[in-house]
């Protein structure tokens, strides 16, 4: 049996995957860093929901990258929820 790692390892030895997965790792990274931070906060989607006055499904669409990117106003409201701090920037290209 193959582990998760070891089968994106393998398939990011395509250059046109590779292209693909660097295009949309800036998303993935987003929602990863809301359910790490959640998580550490031992709060559900449905506690994230009830403080930022959001439905849990919005929350959980979020958190799939099921419609998009969230607003910069919602990813506002689910720091305050996880009492963290919202970093948006634009960095240069690593080489």
């Amino acid at each position: 049996m193959i582990t998760y790692r070891e089968h994106r390892k393998e398939l990011l030895k395509s250059k046109k995957v590779k292209e693909e997965y660097d295009k949309l790792l800036p998303e993935y990274e987003l929602a990863k860093s809301i359910i790490e931070q959640r998580l550490k906060k031992k709060m559900t989607q449905e506690d994230v929901a009830k403080k930022t006055g959001m439905p849990q499904s919005t929350i959980s669409r979020i958190e799939g990258l099921t419609h998009g990117l969230p607003k910069l106003l919602t990813l506002k409201k689910i720091a305050v929820a996880l009492d963290a701090r919202l970093v948006v920037k634009i960095e240069g290209k690593r080489r």
